[in-house]
């Protein structure tokens, strides 16, 4: 007579599944693991900060399921990390074994990254002269100070690779080697369905400025002010279809509690964004969605005029292959404006979150980076 199964394991699923459940509404901070690795703040102006990072003694880092051997000496040359502004810093350090901060130490980088902090209402005047002309070369010199190097490389990530495009553009002698970008939108008016919105709504506005001389600047930065709530609920609802299935998916894989930590801490990503300074938006809105100044390569930041042709700097550039914010042809058009003799576009698989920091960033996207880097950092 055959045996019944016993249905100890799945009682036994069925509980640990109800248990993660409770688990992740009464106690989520048990899930989200951001922000893991040890910094130190070496320089501080306002809400920004700049941070120094540092390895704990180990021989190897877990990276996913596989491990990745620690380099025992640095680079000469550090490398800046800038984070997109409404954002936390802490996306380029998400779960310990899906860190970018902590792969690119165990290649050898010497790893600092600029924090824009979290604005407030109170912060709504911030503007893209104070990131690029005030914020950025002071966060250059302090990290120059705290390293001892005459250079420093620079990455950015979304808009924080145009903060850094802008900061080149605009200082000519900065003492940059090199800059690597991904996800950056350059003419965004190809940028997929968005672009094309943002391309017809161009034309009777830059009609209206030339008949009227109307513009945006004098207009309330309150007006612009996108508080944080907001904006995550804005960048959820740029893939809703996507918004659904991920929550199926933690509903089939409630039982496994790596995936409940994966699912809470990248979904901590969008619950947890600040808010986007009004002048800032104010003037994206203006000279980058409505006039497209970055495609002519040439606009004015404060009193400054930048030229992307003055950008001569080593590029690397980075597109995500199904990214419905900033599409490929968007980013690619970076090649176009910069003056540097060695430039490279490289399309890596993934969204506008996935392409950073998805589970094939690491062998797609971060690898090729830190390869492309450890030429330009000694």
């Amino acid at each position: 007579m055959a045996s019944r199964p016993s249905l100890r394991p799945s009682l036994k699923n069925s509980a640990r599944a109800l248990g993660h459940m409770v688990e992740r509404r009464r106690h989520p901070h048990r899930f989200i693991q951001t922000d893991k690795t040890p910094w130190e703040v070496i320089h501080r102006d306002g809400i920004m900060a700049v941070r120094h990072y540092s390895l704990p003694p180990m021989e190897q880092i877990a990276l996913g399921e596989e491990s990745v051997p620690v380099r025992r000496d640095k680079h000469r040359v550090p490398l800046i990390l800038v984070p997109a502004l409404g954002i936390r810093c802490w996306t380029f350090d998400l779960m310990p074994n899906r860190s970018l901060v902590r792969y690119l130490m165990a290649r050898g980088h010497d790893v600092y990254l600029i924090d824009w902090g979290q604005p407030s209402q109170a912060d709504r005047e911030l503007d893209l002269d104070t990131y690029v002309n005030h914020w950025l070369p002071r966060a250059v010199d302090a990290v120059r100070a705290a390293s001892g190097s005459d250079q420093v490389n620079l990455l950015g990530y979304c808009m924080g690779g145009l903060l850094c495009l802008l900061y080149l553009g605009g200082h000519p002698q900065a003492p940059v080697r090199s800059l690597a970008t991904i996800a950056s939108p350059v003419n965004f008016h190809k940028s997929g369905p968005f672009g094309k919105v943002f391309s017809l709504a161009a034309i009777p506005a830059m009609k209206i400025h030339d008949w009227f001389q109307f513009r945006l600047e004098p207009l309330d930065s309150k007006l612009f002010h996108i508080p944080a709530d907001l904006l995550s609920l804005g960048f959820k609802l740029t893939n809703p279809p996507g918004l659904v299935q991920s929550y199926m998916d933690l509903v089939r894989n409630i039982g496994d509690r790596d995936y409940v930590t994966e699912y809470m801490t990248m979904g901590q990503w969008f619950n947890d964004m600040v808010d986007y300074p009004g002048a800032v938006v104010r003037e994206v809105i203006e000279k980058m969605i409505l006039g497209n100044s970055l495609a002519s390569g040439r606009m004015t930041i404060g009193e400054r005029r930048v030229d992307f042709g003055h950008v001569t700097q080593d590029l690397l550039a980075f597109g995500g292959a199904s990214d419905r914010i900033v599409s490929v042809r968007a980013a690619r058009e970076i090649l176009k404006v910069v003056g540097s003799a060695e430039k490279r576009f490289e399309v890596a698989p993934g969204g506008h979150a996935g392409v950073f920091a998805g589970s094939k960033a690491p062998a797609q996207c971060w690898r090729v980076i830190a390869d492309w880097l450890a030429v330009r950092a000694d």
